[in-house]
């Protein structure tokens, strides 16, 4: 079952256990984790880093997290990790992505919390994380 950030993060709260959040850049390293996750009974949080968009591309990251989400007896969140710009963000939204995260570290603070405004904006009215 795909979900947000949100709804593992407040389960895992009120029912005081952690939840794994883990970068995953191929079908392999995806399989690995989902199985693992399935094995515990765990949720998990897989992320999509800049390494795995620039290795595997967007859409086949998304591609192979969204079948395994569906396919899985736990339910598993696809996070963008550290995305850099507005437009990366707005990319993996469309590509299915339930949690989105913008960072503007190298930012000064007025100009990287616009941009994160801006993502929470397109982001929360259809129920994605930020």
């Amino acid at each position: 079952m795909l979900v947000t950030n949100a709804f593992l993060l407040k389960k895992a709260y009120d029912e005081k256990y952690a939840v794994g959040a883990f970068n995953a850049n191929n079908l392999e390293q995806i399989q690995g984790i989902v199985q693992a996750a399935e094995e515990e009974n765990a949720p998990v949080i897989l992320q999509a880093s800049q390494g795995a968009i620039k290795y595997a591309g967007l859409d086949l990251i998304a591609a192979i997290v969204v079948t395994a989400a569906k396919n899985s007896k736990v339910p598993i969140s696809l996070h963008l990790d550290h995305g850099t710009d507005f437009e990366q963000n707005v990319r993996c939204l469309r590509a299915g992505f339930t949690s989105l995260m913008f960072d503007g570290s190298n930012l000064p603070f007025e100009q990287n919390a616009a941009i994160t405004r801006k993502v929470v904006e397109i982001a929360h009215p259809i129920g994605v994380s930020v």
